[in-house]
């Protein structure tokens, strides 16, 4: 380490003992004089050589500090441009929300034919998730494709109550293998799908070791997963995620309670979703009420600055959110 831009203890201490072996080099040619009058002066001058060596110590001293804290800066961030040191952090502004987005995906898109239709009319960037269990699966990715929108496998999973989830359902008393194969046989039915979401799945989702066995079909594929959260208790998007999958998960059901003013009331909350958190993602589904309110809506939000992006596009903006928190917080 350069001596200039670093000044130990150890160093001071040589050079408060080259001036005392100075002093005395000095004092012995002097003429005698009395003995008090010697120790006051060599007194006087070791204090001023301290006072000197403190006096410089200070400022190079800061330089190793910013030496060693330049060093503690995590190998996956980039070097900083200069070195801030604690003394001088400052609290992070918090992150300039740029215009907010809104993800749209309707589920359930096959068997509810008249609505499923009118999905498709919606404008391309919403998503489509699609059933695989109907005859006509295939199909219905097809025409999706063609209008311009995503597509997901809507993939039946294990309820805890009494409902079914149709045929082909991942369940907890089935084998790994089992469940594997049903994962493939559904996907083949939904041509150019780019993730999967559940149908259903608040059991099938909370076991951890189940829904992480579809996972490696996941990653082979290069799908992403949307966590429904059909439950409170879904590990689906921790345990997908950690094969490294590309995961997100919903933030409003739009129409658990199909009456018009439960919707009205979740569209609001979604736009205030996306306009405090950047981005949100709400499910919807091919029903009556449903379908005829999501047009006006869509009109509204592009009228108030909000954007409706595709799932793959929230995704994007929502990973380069928590990357400048992350960067915030690091100070960086």
């Amino acid at each position: 380490m350069n001596p200039e831009t670093h000044d130990s203890r150890g160093r001071r201490l040589e050079r408060l003992e080259d001036v005392r072996l100075s002093l005395s080099d000095v004092a012995d040619p002097l003429p005698a004089m009395p003995s008090w009058l010697a120790w006051a002066g060599a007194g006087l001058a070791v204090l001023a050589a301290l006072m000197l060596v403190s006096g410089i110590t200070p400022q190079k001293a800061t330089a190793g500090v910013k030496i060693r804290e330049a060093a503690l800066w995590p190998h996956s961030f980039a070097a900083p441009a200069r070195t801030i040191l604690k003394d001088q952090a400052k609290t992070p502004e918090p992150a300039k929300i740029a215009k907010p987005m809104i993800a749209l995906v309707i589920d359930d898109i096959g068997p509810a034919q008249h609505w499923s239709r009118q999905a498709l009319a919606l404008p391309g960037a919403v998503t489509l998730a699609i059933l695989p269990y109907e005859d006509d699966a295939p199909d219905w990715a097809k025409r999706a494709r063609s209008a311009g929108h995503e597509v997901l496998l809507h993939m039946p999973m294990e309820p805890k109550g009494l409902e079914n989830p149709g045929p082909g359902a991942l369940l907890k008393a089935l084998t790994p293998a089992q469940n594997q194969a049903r994962f493939a046989a559904a996907l083949a039915r939904i041509p150019g799908a780019i993730g999967v979401n559940n149908h259903m799945g608040s059991r099938f989702t909370s076991c951890s070791s189940c829904i992480g066995e579809v996972a490696p079909l996941l990653r082979r594929k290069g799908l992403l997963f949307l966590d429904s959260l059909t439950s409170p208790a879904s590990t689906a998007a921790r345990e997908i995620g950690r094969a490294g999958v590309p995961v997100i998960r919903r933030d409003v059901f739009l129409d658990d309670d199909n009456a018009p003013a439960a919707i009205a009331r979740q569209m609001r909350r979604a736009e205030s979703l996306a306009r405090e958190q950047g981005v949100a993602v709400v499910i919807a589904h091919p029903r009556a009420h449903t379908m005829q309110a999501l047009p006006a809506w869509l009109r509204r939000m592009q009228a108030d600055g909000i954007a409706l992006v595709t799932l793959q596009t929230a995704m994007e903006r929502r990973a380069a959110l928590r990357r400048d928190t992350l960067l915030r917080s690091a100070r960086l």
